[in-house]
């Protein structure tokens, strides 16, 4: 599903990846740990196609993506890929059913068929009578399943994970945990989850450390 080759990654003259490698298996939960600045996100982002490698192979479901134009690479973005990051980045003019039916929208999903798929996972996620409420109006662990709603909306390929409990209060941090291993059970998604927390890492099938620009099984 997802095959890192040797990535490396310098912003001037801080070399962030070093040669990072990194095979993930359809269903797979995968976790990586480190410390912060051990390159951790810019690994994400890179295999989120958020930003590009300096050089080294990003392989997803056997397509290289940046060797598609721009335009191209957006929209595989938007259709294979979900993010959900430490804060939930919500749309506060919005609803929880309009923020989550937003990336299917953008993919030209009809509005109908859109609010329908968005309402089916909100009330999977147990979301049902939260519909209407805006996220002010929500609770941080509430928020950040909406965010999990939102990036599941599309049918993602793969779910790029950065922090997703750092800014949640325990009880909160383990329902998102189980909810990951349900997805997981559920929905057969593959998961890349960056996290401090050991916890959630343990959960995980396979367990990566980031240190020193470099991962370590």
């Amino acid at each position: 599903m997802l095959k890192i080759e040797n990535l490396k990654k310098s912003y001037g003259q801080l070399e962030v990846l070093k040669g990072a490698s990194l095979q993930v298996g359809q269903g797979e939960l995968i976790g990586i740990l480190g410390k912060s600045g051990s390159g951790k996100s810019t690994l994400l982002h890179i295999a989120g196609t958020l930003d590009k490698p300096d050089s080294g192979k990003l392989i997803i479901n056997g397509i290289n993506p940046f060797e598609l134009s721009s335009k191209k690479l957006a929209r595989f973005r938007n259709e294979h890929i979900g993010f959900i990051f430490q804060f939930h980045h919500l749309l506060s003019e919005f609803t929880s059913l309009e923020n989550v039916a937003i990336p299917a929208l953008i993919k030209k999903v009809e509005k109908k068929k859109a609010l329908a798929k968005a309402e089916e996972l909100l009330g999977y996620l147990g979301l049902g009578d939260r519909l209407q409420n805006k996220p002010e109006q929500l609770s941080g662990g509430e928020q950040q399943r909406v965010a999990v709603a939102r990036a599941l909306v599309n049918e993602p390929l793969l779910v790029f994970a950065d922090e997703p409990t750092g800014n949640l209060d325990s009880q909160s941090s383990e329902e998102m945990h189980n909810l990951f291993l349900k997805l997981r059970k559920d929905l057969n998604t593959t998961f890349v989850i960056v996290t401090h927390n050991k916890e959630l890492g343990d959960m995980c099938d396979k367990q990566y450390l980031m240190a020193d620009g470099i991962l370590k099984g």
